[in-house]
C-alpha cells in the first residue's frame, strides 16, 4: 500500500508534536508521510513548488487564506481539508474537527482520500489470522509466535501479535520503557468492556484499534500491553475472544493476525482454534509432549467429528526444537510435519526475552513457515530472492 503523503499546517507545536509521534508509533505509520509546517511562508512556498505534490493538505483556516487566497490558483491541484476548531463560519471546503481522537480524526482523512474505502482488507484479501497452539506446555509456542510476527514485519507485512495467554509472555512484560512510552492508550482491558458495551448497544465501537495497542519495538508490530488483572482475561468467555479476533482483523490495517494461546482448553483456546484461518499445531519431538498432544486430537475428535476435520483441514503441523532425525513418531498414523523447526540450546541459557533471539538455522525455517501459510504465493518470499 503506498501511503498517503499529508501535509499538515498548524500554528501550535505543540499539536505538531504529538501528531507526529503518534503517526510514528501506531499503525498509520505506514499509511501516512507527514509533512509539517507552522510557519505560514514556509507552507505556501512548499505549496507553490511546481516540483513537491502531496495526496491532501491538513491546514487551519490561516494557512489555507495564505495558500488560496493570496497566490492566485495553485500550480498543483492539491485536496485539503480545514481543521475546524468551532465558531469559524462557514468557510468553504472539507472540514474536519481539529480536537478529537487521533485515529478518528487520521481514518476520516483516509476515507476522505480514497473515497469512503479507508477501512479496508488487505490487497490481498481478507487478513490472514493465525493460531500458534501447542496441547503441551514447553513447545516454544511464543518463541514461534513472536519470530513470525517480526518475520513478517521485515517482509514489509502489517502484523498484529494477540496474546491470548492467561500469563502474558515476558517479552511483553519485560519492555518497561516501550510501555511507559506508551501510556496514552487504553489497552486490551479497556477494549474489552468497550466492545462488549458497544454490542449491548447494538452498535459498532466507534474507535480505532490504536486507541488501544501498541507498537512493540523489538517486533516491529503492534500488540496490546500485558494485562495487570488476570481475571480479565480469565473471564474472557468465546464470545468476547470471537468479537476480540474480528475487530483486530477487520480494522483493515493488518495483513496477517497472529495469536498466541494457552494450551489449557479453555473458552479462549477453543475459539482461537475455531476461528483461525490456518492454525500452526506445535510438536517437540519429546515423548511425553507427543502423548499429551495425542491424546488432546483424539478428545477433540471424539467431542465433535466434524469441527475437529475442520480444524484438521486447516492445521500445519510443525516440529520444534528438532536436533535432527526424529526420535519419537508423531502422535497419530499417517500424520506429517510440514515444517522443523531446530533446536537452540542457546536460547534455553539464560533469558531470551529482553532481546529477541536469532539464528539464521532457525530463521530459514520460519521461512518456509511463512511460505506455507502463504500457500497461494500472496508472501513475498525472501528466502529465494536470497537464494536459500
Amino acid at each position: 500500500m503506498v501511503p498517503v503523503r499529508l501535509i499538515l499546517a498548524v500554528k501550535d507545536e505543540h499539536y505538531i508534536e504529538p501528531f507526529l509521534h503518534f503517526v510514528r508509533h501506531s499503525e498509520f505509520d505506514r499509511r501516512f508521510t507527514v509533512t509539517a509546517f507552522s510557519r505560514e511562508d514556509a507552507f505556501v512556498r512548499h505549496m507553490e513548488s511546481s516540483r513537491l505534490s502531496a495526496d491532501v493538505v491538513l491546514a487551519e483556516n490561516i494557512f489555507l487564506e495564505a495558500w488560496l487566497g493570496c497566490g492566485g490558483r495553485p500550480q498543483v491541484q492539491v485536496p485539503y481539508i480545514r481543521l475546524d476548531e468551532g465558531g469559524e463560519g462557514s468557510s468553504s471546503g472539507q472540514s474536519i474537527p481539529k480536537y478529537q481522537p487521533l485515529p478518528l480524526l487520521l481514518s476520516a482523512v483516509l476515507e476522505y482520500v480514497r473515497g469512503g474505502a479507508a477501512i479496508r482488507l488487505s490487497s490481498e484479501g481478507r487478513v490472514l489470522v493465525v493460531g500458534v497452539y501447542s496441547a503441551a506446555g514447553g513447545c516454544g509456542k511464543t518463541t514461534v509466535a513472536t519470530q513470525l510476527v517480526k518475520q513478517l514485519a521485515e517482509e514489509g507485512r502489517r502484523a498484529f501479535y494477540l496474546n491470548l495467554e492467561t500469563i502474558g509472555s515476558a517479552i511483553l512484560s519485560e519492555a518497561r520503557s516501550w510501555r511507559e512510552g506508551n501510556n496514552h492508550v487504553h489497552g486490551l482491558a479497556r477494549l474489552l468492556y468497550d466492545l462488549k458495551a458497544a454490542e449491548e448497544r447494538g452498535e459498532p465501537l466507534n474507535q480505532a484499534v490504536s486507541a488501544y495497542a501498541q507498537r512493540h519495538p523489538q517486533l516491529g508490530a503492534d500488540t496490546f500491553g500485558p494485562l495487570d488483572n488476570f481475571n480479565e482475561m480469565l473471564e474472557m468467555e468465546s464470545r468476547d475472544t470471537a468479537v476480540l479476533i474480528d475487530f483486530i482483523a477487520d480494522s483493515g490495517f493488518y495483513d496477517a493476525v497472529i495469536i498466541d494461546v494457552d494450551s489449557y482448553p479453555h473458552a479462549r483456546t477453543k475459539t482461537v482454534l475455531e476461528r483461525s484461518d490456518k492454525l500452526i499445531w506445535l510438536l517437540a519431538d519429546e515423548g511425553n509432549a507427543m502423548r499429551k498432544n495425542g491424546l488432546w486430537m483424539s478428545h477433540l475428535e471424539r467431542e465433535d467429528p466434524a469441527q475437529f476435520r475442520r480444524i484438521m483441514g486447516k492445521t500445519l503441523f510443525v516440529v520444534n526444537r528438532s536436533a535432527g532425525e526424529p526420535a519419537h513418531p508423531l502422535p497419530r498414523p499417517g500424520m506429517a510435519a510440514e515444517i522443523t523447526l531446530a533446536d537452540i540450546p542457546a536460547w534455553s541459557q539464560g533469558d531470551a526475552h529482553e532481546a529477541l533471539p536469532y539464528s539464521p538455522v532457525f530463521q530459514k525455517g520460519m521461512l518456509r513457515l511463512c511460505r506455507s501459510l502463504y500457500a497461494e504465493g500472496t508472501l513475498l518470499e525472501l528466502g529465494e530472492l536470497r537464494g536459500d
